[in-house]
């Protein structure tokens, strides 16, 4: 009863995962864990990791299993990483541990071999640190994902550019990308909210469009995109929340109220944006030249 109690102990720090070092080293021998197994008060999820009574999928459970197989001194890096530590919304296709052992990958795990991984804590899992996992980021996903990534260190006051440009260097994969995300960081890139939000901030730095406040409250609206000097808003139509018959009226109400404020309310979808840009600025640009206040 006292070895069930201590691997129960384990599994509750690690999301009821549980490895055969980590039981070997509890004091289990070879017999008592196939014992376990059998009774399936052990349930393998991967090659020599274990479930506890039961493989019921989490997602803890997923990152556990994965660096729990990469071995002692893993740790989630890359794209795991940084979704895990709140840098970008969606998590990779596979799941990304850096390992200082020698360990293959496996369909749906990506096993990074290093020489030494240093290891942080975040929400109860071993990840690489802020500056490691920003570098791995940059190495494998796109550019607009680090970009995100550095708005929101920025937004929670965990910038740190100089340990960024330490963590660099020659032949160290995703250098040359981090550093070209630092030189054109945004801090108001953090404030966007899905991907059409993300892609107009963009669209209006490669169309020299002064870059608007990101959802800002404008008399009690939530908006999507406000030029407080040019009293004008623009607000994106995505896909998913702009087209219920409840969502259509809570828009026409909104764009009410603000225009009974002596705001301009302009609305783009995501087909205006993508597929006629040039219409898109020429529109906005007319409008905010229009709606300039004059200089006092």
């Amino acid at each position: 009863m006292r070895d069930i109690e201590r691997v129960r102990r384990l599994g509750e720090r690690q999301a009821g995962r549980v490895s055969y070092a980590q039981l070997h080293a509890l004091g289990l021998g070879r017999g008592a864990i196939e014992g376990w197994i059998e009774r399936q008060t052990l349930v393998r999820v991967l090659p020599k990791v274990y479930a506890l009574g039961h493989r019921a999928p989490s997602r803890e459970g997923d990152l556990w299993a994965a660096l729990l197989y990469a071995g002692p001194g893993a740790a989630l890096s890359h794209a795991t990483a940084a979704q895990w530590r709140g840098l970008i919304d969606y998590p990779p296709a596979a799941i990304e541990v850096s390992s200082p052992r020698k360990v293959r990958s496996l369909p749906g795990i990506r096993v990074h071999a290093r020489r030494r991984v240093e290891r942080w804590l975040h929400r109860g899992i071993p990840v690489t640190s802020i500056a490691q996992t920003a570098l791995d980021l940059a190495a494998v996903a796109e550019l607009r994902l680090v970009r995100k990534a550095l708005a929101r260190l920025d937004y929670r006051h965990e910038l740190d550019v100089a340990a960024l440009e330490a963590v660099c260097g020659p032949g160290k994969p995703g250098s040359k990308a981090l550093r070209g995300a630092i030189a054109i960081h945004q801090p108001l890139l953090a404030r966007t909210n899905g991907p059409l939000e993300y892609d107009f901030f963009e669209w209006c730095e490669a169309w020299r469009v002064p870059l608007p406040l990101v959802n800002e409250r404008v008399h009690g609206v939530l908006v999507d995109a406000w030029w407080p000097e040019h009293r004008v808003v623009v607000e994106l139509d995505g896909r998913d929340n702009h087209s219920s018959p409840a969502q259509l009226r809570r828009d026409k109400a909104n764009d009410l109220l603000l225009r009974s404020h002596g705001l301009i309310v302009i609305r783009y979808d995501w087909d205006l944006v993508h597929a006629r840009p040039r219409a898109v600025h020429d529109d906005l640009m007319r409008t905010l030249d229009v709606r300039k206040e004059p200089a006092r």
